[in-house]
């Protein structure tokens, strides 16, 4: 049977070695599009599961929920479940582009957003052929059809998994002003999860609080990602999540670059994450 380290192994494999993992898209095909990931293992019935459920709303799913839209027919339990998170840090020719960002984000953090979804999905889904034929069963929440946004009446803008959320369970990182999470590779990263129906150790959470790693909430001794933000969606109030979607749709349907126009792409802004002190790893 596999063990934590090998499964973290066989994590690192997959996103290293996979032929998606690049930027061929725009003829830089050994240049790669993420670099090594950080992975955080969390119990299926840690208690932030729930907690998030109730308090976002109750379309929020629990693991056993995600679980059983694949194995539709099993019978389990939360406690019978460990959730995987995965983090993806953005390279550091990327953040160095993306530094020079002020009212439109980088082309080349346009691309990682717009193939992410293709990427993610194939990639996570080796992970699950590989943990798979370990005889576990694992299902990528990048796979699932049924994954849909939502409005909750206290957080408004909302779906039925948050990736950042569980990589906080997972021990991976805290949330800063702009409710990107801070890790020990910084903020500029993506997140994917994978749920398999063996018991491990969870990650020990190196944190009492949800902002303990954002130096705003520490100490109010920062405040860049305010500044950074092109269009005030940041405060010292937090995060303004409607204005920054609406942003990120005039990019997508109207001021953005003609590949993310005139493409399948989701567009993507991340210039709150990068020039920052929390761009490469947890502020001093």
């Amino acid at each position: 049977m596999l063990t934590k380290d090998e499964i973290v192994t066989i994590i690192e494999q997959s996103v290293i070695m996979s032929e998606y993992n690049n930027f061929g898209v725009i003829g830089m095909k050994d240049l790669p599009m993420w670099e090594h990931p950080i992975v955080g293992f969390a119990k299926g019935d840690d208690p932030y599961f729930e907690y998030y459920k109730q308090s976002i709303g109750d379309f929020y799913w629990l693991p056993k929920e995600v679980y059983q839209l694949k194995y539709k027919n099993e019978s389990i339990n939360d406690s019978q479940l460990t959730v995987i998170s995965i983090g993806f840090p953005q390279t550091k020719e990327t953040k160095q582009e993306q530094r020079n960002a002020a009212e439109m984000p980088s082309d080349r953090w346009l691309y990682t957003r717009g193939e992410w979804e293709s990427m993610i999905e194939k990639i996570t889904e080796d992970i699950v052929t590989q943990l798979e034929s370990d005889g576990m069963k694992a299902v990528s929440l990048d796979s699932i059809k049924e994954f849909s946004r939502h409005t909750s009446e206290k957080f408004g803008i909302a779906s039925n998994w948050s990736h950042r959320h569980t990589a906080f369970i997972a021990g991976l990182g805290t949330f800063g002003l702009s409710d990107g999470l801070i890790t020990e590779k910084g903020k500029a990263m993506r997140f994917a999860t994978i749920i398999v129906n063996r018991q491990f150790e969870p990650t020990e959470r190196a944190y009492q609080d949800h902002h303990e790693y954002c130096k705003f909430y520490k100490d109010g001794s920062c405040g860049a990602c305010i500044v950074r933000c092109p269009v005030d969606a940041i405060s010292k109030d937090g995060h303004n999540k409607e204005k920054c979607s609406a942003f990120l749709q005039k990019i997508k349907n109207e001021i953005g670059p003609d590949f993310v126009k005139n493409s399948h792409y989701i567009s993507g802004c991340g210039i709150c994450q990068s020039k920052v002190p929390c761009q490469n790893g947890i502020p001093k």
